[in-house]
């Protein structure tokens, strides 16, 4: 998919999953469409999963949008708790569009709170309180951090049901399959102009290595 191919999608007001290998245009669609949304008045939420990819972007963690801050559980009285703060009530009601970078690296209980925060005070029960969602990134980059048990034997958390920890990946959890989004996956490649090159890396981002991209790492190795 181009990226204009996309960019038209994103402008129908359905929520996406853009994605991609580096270097395809993710964040320039996702800065064509926030241009277009300003120009038509509408100031969407910009946010991402972590504090320097949120920097990145000029916008806040997700967290710190929704006003879960540090949390991973949420009672319906810490919900009713954010939506009588207007500082996060005030924003979560007025935006109609919210973006989040970098979604790997968000995992799926997280991704979830910030439904039920966006349901709750915009007293909705559609996915994310009727926001238009926009997810950016690839799954095949950086996943999340999780806080996990530590034993000194095995490790035992591999062990664990995901009922017990919740889904890793924001992609696993309820919440993502209701906001079924749209997948965008962007086919194009600004960064890299050698095909050879360009192979080697997706097959490698794939696990998908043959000896045709070994033998051409090879012919890189400089021997004295």
């Amino acid at each position: 998919m181009t990226q204009d191919e996309a960019l038209a999608i994103l402008k129908t007001g359905a929520n996406v999953f853009l994605t991609g290998e580096p270097g395809a245009g993710k964040s320039h669609t996702v800065n064509q469409y926030v241009k277009y949304l300003r120009e038509h008045d509408i100031e969407p939420a910009i946010t991402a999963s972590t504090g320097i990819a949120a920097t990145h972007i000029g916008g806040m963690t997700i967290h710190a949008w929704s006003g879960i801050g540090i949390k991973d559980q949420l009672t319906k009285a810490d919900i009713q708790h954010i939506k009588g703060l207007p500082y996060y009530a005030k924003r979560i009601k007025k935006s109609k569009v919210l973006i989040i970078d970098e979604v790997s690296m968000l995992d799926g209980k997280v991704f979830a709170l910030v439904d039920r925060v966006c349901q709750g005070v915009r007293d909705s029960t559609d996915p994310f309180g009727g926001l238009q969602v926009i997810c950016v990134g690839d799954f095949f980059q950086l996943p999340p951090i999780m806080r996990r048990p530590v034993t000194r034997e095995e490790d035992l958390w591999s062990q664990l049901s995901e009922e017990e920890h919740g889904p890793e990946f924001a992609f696993q959890s309820e919440a993502w399959l209701t906001l079924d989004p749209t997948v965008c996956y962007l086919t194009e490649q600004h960064r890299q102009d050698d095909p050879v090159f360009l192979s080697v890396l997706s097959a490698i981002r794939s696990d998908a290595v043959e000896d045709k991209h070994l033998r051409h790492i090879e012919t890189r190795i400089q021997r004295e």
